[in-house]
């Protein structure tokens, strides 16, 4: 585990880039272009898409978070409370401060 400087803060809000790789990633395509919260830091690890080459000894390593989405932004049609949320894991390089991308 690497000690890296976060470029966001617990309470940022935060848009997942809207982006296609052919690569493995753990940014799941529901959340991207979509806004939310960071809710908590986790520690700097290799980049997911290092790492489904197992290239761990030379990879980049970026920090993680875990950012909090409302189901509604999520899914329009979505028929469950208004207060529900998402949670999920992010690495930096997907995300922006909100407002700086598309939505």
């Amino acid at each position: 585990m690497k000690t890296m400087t976060p470029r966001f803060q617990v309470g940022d809000r935060v848009t997942v880039r809207d982006a296609t790789t052919m690569f493995h990633t753990r940014t799941q395509g529901f959340t991207r272009g979509q806004t939310g919260t960071v809710v908590e830091h986790r520690p700097a690890w290799i980049v997911p898409e290092d790492e489904a080459f197992d290239i761990m000894e030379k990879g980049r390593y970026t920090p993680f978070y875990v950012v909090r989405f409302k189901q509604t932004d999520l899914w329009p049609d979505y028929t469950g409370f208004e207060i529900d949320t998402l949670e999920t894991e992010c690495s930096e390089m997907w995300l922006e401060p909100a407002g700086k991308g598309k939505k």
